[in-house]
């Protein structure tokens, strides 16, 4: 279990709010929990390790929403050292698998996880802290705190939400196609619903 101490993050200063583009049932609003994924090979890691550990410096084209002045705002529940191709490459030591690891295999798994802009338009930086610190604790349990290479919450884009990058370990060895088939998939939003989304007031 990981441990979190509300208002913990370096930066006190208050974080931006989002977008309040709310749906609404007889005039309550409704807001959803988000997690999507998806696979990398070792080529891909470093654009997106680039992306998701940016400095105010950084600059992308393909996402034009990013406000650099707020990027300080980010911060980590999970951080390793070094770059994310070091901690897989420590990794894959430690598990030292019998059958060499493929050249093409899938080395990390990258979750955006998230809710409904309407969600965060009344929460404080304790609110957000604590539901996206109860996301990564989730990952943590299912996955292996063992197994993270990064959880990085962005603050400086139009919604908060989390980065969370692990490793698909499987029996001692890289196995996403196994770990994340459509029914693991399936399950996994289910359980993340049950066990985060819905005490927070989240649909599915």
């Amino acid at each position: 279990m990981l441990r979190h101490e509300a208002g913990s993050c370096r930066n006190k200063a208050s974080y931006p709010s989002a977008a309040a583009n709310k749906k609404s049932i007889g005039g309550k609003s409704i807001a959803y929990i988000i997690c999507h994924m998806k696979k990398y090979q070792r080529s891909d890691i470093v654009g997106v390790e680039r992306e998701n550990e940016r400095d105010e410096t950084y600059r992308s084209k393909a996402n034009p929403q990013i406000d650099g002045e707020r990027t300080r705002f980010n911060h980590h529940f999970i951080r390793q050292n070094g770059s994310y191709t070091a901690f897989i490459n420590r990794r894959l030591k430690e598990l030292a698998p019998k059958r060499k690891v493929k050249d093409d295999a899938v080395l990390m798994a990258s979750f955006f996880v998230g809710a409904s802009p309407a969600f965060f338009t009344d929460k404080s930086r304790d609110d957000i802290d604590a539901f996206f610190f109860e996301c990564t604790d989730f990952f943590a349990e299912r996955y292996g705190r063992e197994n993270i290479i990064s959880a990085v919450v962005h603050l400086d884009e139009t919604t908060p939400h989390l980065h969370l990058n692990l490793m698909p370990i499987l029996d001692g060895r890289p196995c996403a196609k196994k770990l994340f088939d459509r029914k693991a998939l399936v399950a996994l939003q289910t359980d993340l619903y049950k066990e985060v989304g819905r005490h927070w007031g989240l649909e599915r």
